[in-house]
């Protein structure tokens, strides 16, 4: 599990998706900044313009009947305020305060600009009110009413503040809700587009092991997607076409020059038997039909792995006991080593069976060790040696040859390629490819690796060999 999310998380569509969120949240700060701004100036221009009511409210007061009734309607206003929002202070040209409910006049007051007839706009600080306790923000006019009187008239922001946090939680909560749902959707997007390259993912890797009539599925007038695979499907038609045709051509020229080789070969021999064996003749023929025997032999195993990487769904497959084959084998090469002094042995013990086609996983393994006997020095040594577990089953070819450079590992393969150092020895270049090509049928793989020294060629099958043992033992009658 944690795997696929590992796996998901690295993808390039959930990274794109996360770009989304990022823009998508980006967007929610922006959208809640602005909501904030607006309403927390809205309501500090409500608050201002209740201030000018009420001073202009107190300032007809005073009109009509002087300090007296001023402070007394101060007094009654303070009494009225039952949210204890509204802030007042009268004071004399002595700092004697005559009216309201500010015990002093505030200390550390900003001013925020001018007001009518000499007043200034405030805002300060105070250590709340009767109904809200705390530091409050207050914002008031400070205006000088006469020689021996200044009027401060104001109103607490409790209530701008109360809206700024509702707008901060709701915008933490639709923040963390977002990106909840943003990260579900680009999970959920992720995983679909996954989904739809899956499909052509595996078909790719299906076609890639020799299935060439496979194709991507699709739906017709569907998405991009589709598109996609139809466009695709229709290259892997002309791919298929041309290498048919290419496949096709390869094998007429083998059919149609191993005839003519086989009659050439079968008359010189013929010819050999009436020349003297110490002839010059005899010896030249005799080169000329080794020779041809090794273009028939080329052309036999171009049809060959012409006809394996055609027919890569073998219906003659059955049990088939690697061991056995290969312990076969080694002895049958034994003495060919002990030409060149070369220890070759096998540490194959447990039964190592799979489902198969014993005389090509025969040949493979001889060709195998062929090579490695051929390209181990005199003196060396060639290891075989098994590993197994629940789904794989390897067989190892170790050697203490000359090796292959990494950089021709994958290029061995191909038809007809030799390394300039083995370009003197006996063969054609086709003996790799044809183990590839049946390893491709049994759906194994190969891998090169470097020895030290000399080549360690891994043939790794999918089946579980117990599993396969176990299967064949109990399709046994007793």
């Amino acid at each position: 599990m944690l795997s696929r999310l590992k796996r998901l998380f690295h993808t390039f569509t959930f990274r794109l998706a996360l770009v989304y969120v990022g823009l998508f949240a980006l967007s929610v700060v922006i959208l809640f900044g602005f909501m904030y701004a607006f309403a927390t100036r809205y309501l500090e221009n409500q608050a201002a313009e209740a201030v000018r009511e009420r001073y202009s409210m107190l300032m007809d007061e005073y009109k009509q009947g002087g300090s007296e009734d001023l402070e007394t309607r101060i007094n009654e206003m303070v009494a009225s305020d039952d949210e204890g929002i509204e802030i007042y202070l009268l004071i004399s040209n002595k700092n004697e305060n005559l009216a309201g409910n500010l015990e002093a006049w505030p200390e550390f007051a900003t001013d925020e600009g001018a007001f009518e007839k000499g007043g200034r706009w405030l805002r300060f600080s105070i250590e709340g009110t009767r109904n809200h306790p705390g530091n409050i923000t207050v914002k008031a006019i400070s205006v000088p009413i006469s020689k021996w009187r200044t009027l401060l008239v104001g109103q607490s922001l409790i209530n701008v503040r109360k809206v700024e946090q509702v707008i901060l939680q709701a915008f933490l909560a639709s923040l963390a809700l977002t990106l909840v749902m943003a990260f579900i959707g680009a999970v959920i997007m992720t995983k679909s587009v996954i989904s739809r390259l899956s499909i052509i993912n595996r078909s790719a890797h299906t076609i890639m092991h020799g299935e060439m009539s496979a194709r991507i599925p699709y739906a017709r007038g569907g998405d991009e997607f589709d598109e996609l695979s139809q466009n695709l499907n229709l290259m892997l038609d002309k791919i298929e076409t041309l290498l048919q045709s290419l496949s096709q051509f390869a094998n007429n020229i083998a059919h149609d020059l191993r005839s003519p080789l086989n009659r050439i070969t079968t008359r010189t021999e013929a010819g050999l038997r009436g020349l003297k064996e110490a002839s010059a003749a005899r010896r030249l023929l005799e080169k000329n039909v080794e020779d041809m025997h090794g273009l028939i032999g080329t052309f036999n195993s171009i049809l060959k792995i012409s006809e394996l990487e055609a027919n890569t769904a073998f219906r003659t497959f059955e049990p088939c006991d690697l061991g056995w084959i290969v312990s076969e084998l080694v002895e049958f090469y034994e003495p060919y080593a002990s030409e060149k002094s070369i220890r070759l042995e096998s540490t194959l013990a447990d039964p190592l069976v799979i489902n198969g086609e014993r005389n090509l996983l025969t040949q493979a393994f001889a060709n195998l060790i062929d090579n490695a006997i051929k390209f181990t020095p005199q003196g060396g040594s060639i290891t075989i040696s098994s590993w197994t577990s629940e789904d794989e089953m390897e067989i190892s070819i170790s050697d203490t040859g000359t090796g292959i450079p990494k950089e021709f590992r994958e290029k061995v393969f191909e038809k007809f390629f030799r390394m300039e150092a083995s370009r003197h020895t006996r063969g054609n270049g086709l003996g790799l490819s044809l183990v590839a090509a049946i390893a491709g049928i049994h759906g194994a793989e190969i891998r090169l690796e470097d020895n030290k020294p000399g080549l360690k060629v891994r043939f790794i099958f999918p089946q579980a060999a117990k599993k396969e043992y176990s299967a064949l033992q109990q399709s046994q009658p007793l």
